[in-house]
């Protein structure tokens, strides 16, 4: 009798942490389809690109802005605030942004070896490390072109 209880408990342990783990499932698929769907499509323009991410920074989207870096250095530091939902913690928070300039194409042989288009834009920003909260004029955002289309490789002036 005690070994028919023990069975069953064990079965309706076992349906429950099945259940629970295809719930979990379920959720980080939606998330992963969501920011798939709100990502630009591989053949963007650098501009494009710059201007979902530049929404999602200030929706403070981290799973967008991160997609949308390239490396881990620049996926550690993606704008869209200081947010538990990231799997990282020192995301600088852009408050407003405008004047978005033009795209200035940077050839390999002066980056390294990897060619890049930048973009200046006026940005409005706190809580990134080493800079006073406040207006960032002429901040760049520059982009390589990866497999994945445009992405976020460095940032900063000049």
């Amino acid at each position: 009798m005690i070994s028919a209880v023990r069975a069953k408990r064990k079965l309706v342990v076992g349906v429950v942490a099945s259940a629970a783990l295809l719930a979990i499932a379920a959720v980080v698929t939606v998330i992963q389809v969501g920011t798939a769907m709100q990502l630009p499509p591989k053949d963007s323009s650098a501009e494009k690109v710059l201007r979902v991410y530049l929404r999602a920074a200030k929706a403070h989207n981290c799973a967008v802005t991160e997609a949308l870096s390239d490396g881990s250095d620049e996926r550690s530091v993606a704008w869209c605030g200081g947010r538990s939902s990231s799997l990282f913690s020192n995301h600088p928070d852009l408050l407003a942004y405008k004047n978005i300039g033009s795209v200035s194409r940077v050839s390999a042989s002066e980056d390294g070896g990897v060619a890049e288009e930048c973009i200046q834009v006026d940005v409005t920003e706190t809580n990134m490390n080493g800079a006073a909260p406040g207006a960032l004029p002429g901040w760049q955002f520059c982009f390589d072109r990866t497999s994945s289309g445009w992405r976020l490789t460095n940032e900063g002036y000049g």
